[in-house]
């Protein structure tokens, strides 16, 4: 039999659990739940890795393990989401895990808390409701969200050469986004390098030069923003091409990213 005494323990007990739900969720969204276990990557993965990015083989053994180490983190602590029929999502988890870290291998702080709590991915493109069209991938800085099509990314990563993986171009979206607002020593160097590269951007000369050129591709002349998340998917896949083709450009983003990706650095390894 209900008594209001004991209708008032229900409550209390309701309330008290939807509090620590809420706090689990809090704590497991901002990247601090203790009750996540981070596993380490298994010969496979770290198989599976070495396809994708030919630049692992060549890490030095200690500078692997970083990358190891962050790319366990990322996985475990970003909030992945997969709308609709989406295959190999454990292999999704880990591949868009490593693009991140391979894109900040050189940065002591890695982690975007600032700009990233989210990756959705959908199986092909997908429609935003809040531009009211299609697309293959986005960023939103305001849910802190990036969004891709599944297909598009294992594209990207087919030809290695190509100068196009959607992926790597929305997380640099992000890591923009995240550097905008920090202040750290490396946050303001990353905003120095932005600062050239919109000089660069607005010298008539240099735009005929990428108009005339195929080496970047048209998109990236949309907007500064745009330009440099084409730029660094150019810096990633084809560094050697990128020197020769555009020196100054290539030493700018190399000093924002503190990482040269035509040799792994072999020592002075930053900290995990």
């Amino acid at each position: 039999m209900f008594t209001v005494e004991n209708i008032g323990i229900l409550i209390l007990l309701y309330l008290v659990g939807y509090l620590l739900y809420i706090i689990y969720y809090a704590i497991g969204l901002y990247h601090i739940n203790p009750f996540i276990r981070l596993k380490p990557l298994s010969p496979q993965e770290q198989h599976l890795i070495t396809i994708n990015f030919p630049i692992y083989s060549k890490l030095p053994q200690q500078l692997k393990e970083k990358c190891n180490k962050r790319i366990v983190w990322f996985r475990c602590r970003k909030k992945f989401v997969f709308y609709g029929d989406v295959h190999k999502q454990k292999d999704l988890k880990l591949i868009l895990s490593a693009t991140i870290v391979f894109m900040t291998l050189g940065m002591r702080d890695y982690k975007m808390m600032r700009s990233l709590l989210r990756i959705i991915v959908y199986p092909t493109q997908y429609y935003s409701k809040i531009n009211k069209r299609h697309h293959l991938g986005e960023y939103n800085p305001r849910f802190k969200t990036v969004i891709l099509s599944a297909d598009k990314i294992w594209e990207g990563f087919e030809i290695a050469d190509d100068n196009r993986n959607l992926a790597m171009h929305e997380f640099a979206h992000a890591l923009s986004f995240d550097m905008i607002k920090k202040t750290s020593w490396e946050a303001r160097k990353f905003r120095v390098g932005l600062k050239k590269i919109k000089e660069l951007f607005l010298q008539e000369a240099f735009v005929e030069k990428l108009k005339e050129s195929p080496y970047f591709r048209e998109y990236g002349l949309t907007n500064l923003q745009e330009f440099f998340s084409v730029a660094v998917e150019n810096y990633v896949e084809t560094p050697v091409e990128f020197l020769y083709e555009y020196p100054q450009l290539y030493h700018i983003i190399q000093r924002m990213l503190n990482f040269d990706f035509q040799r792994a650095p072999i020592s002075k390894v930053s900290k995990i």
